[in-house]
């Protein structure tokens, strides 16, 4: 005759130990996605997370975009125009240049390229590539 035990006396745990062991894994890997999930979205927001560079001032930003919005409007964005800009407070300045026209889905485009120059002399020059088109208002957006 086979003897019947309890899941205890075999030395297994019971059926409500098992539920606590299942709780506690569902938690665990919830807390593990909870505390990875703000640094996968964060690289997505910022990719120039770690950067210690030089930085621009909301001056120079702003004495950027007028000259880009300049070279655009009144130059009509023909391709090799460029625009000098100065920041007075930070000393930095750029060159911003038309690089080539171009269409997409039905809008007139251009890709403008941005040197900016530091202050700083141990800063190297940053150069990047912009395209803007004209939506359907008449203003140019980054695309």
């Amino acid at each position: 005759m086979i003897g019947l035990k309890y899941a205890s006396d075999a030395g297994l745990p019971r059926r409500e130990s098992w539920r606590s062991v299942v709780f506690f894994c569902v938690v665990l890997l919830c807390g593990v996605f909870l505390a990875v999930w703000p640094m996968a979205a964060n690289a997505q927001i910022s990719p120039f997370r770690g950067y210690k560079g030089p930085v621009l001032s909301k001056e120079d930003l702003a004495t950027g975009q007028a000259a880009a919005n300049k070279l655009l409007t009144e130059d009509h964005g023909e391709v090799g125009k460029s625009e000098d800009w100065a920041g007075a407070q930070s000393g930095n300045s750029g060159t911003i240049s038309v690089q080539k026209a171009f269409r997409r889905q039905g809008m007139e485009c251009r890709t403008l390229r941005s040197e900016v120059r530091y202050r700083q002399a141990s800063a190297p020059p940053r150069t990047l590539n912009l395209d803007v088109c004209r939506v359907k208002t008449g203003e140019w957006k980054l695309m």
